[in-house]
């Protein structure tokens, strides 16, 4: 999986499925997640994506701005 394509799932991937009600959603964003993860660990820039991405949702206070691929591309 390239940058562009990481990048695209991370905007689609549900970050919220922890609070999902419907076990098949959370089964289903667990999986997402974890595999998310486990390929951010092949890369620093793929890391890092996962973690500004990660901070944007889950901590808006510190990180407001959405991430851009931009940021990301050299």
């Amino acid at each position: 999986m390239d940058i562009v394509e990481y990048f695209e799932a991370l905007g689609h991937h549900d970050w919220t499925y922890n609070y999902s009600d419907d076990h098949r959603a959370w089964t289903k964003g667990l999986a997402e997640s974890t595999r998310l993860q486990s390929i951010a660990q092949e890369n620093t820039t793929l890391l890092r994506m996962y973690k500004d991405y990660a901070d944007y949702i889950f901590n808006p206070i510190s990180s407001p701005e959405k991430p851009k691929l931009e940021d990301y591309l050299s």
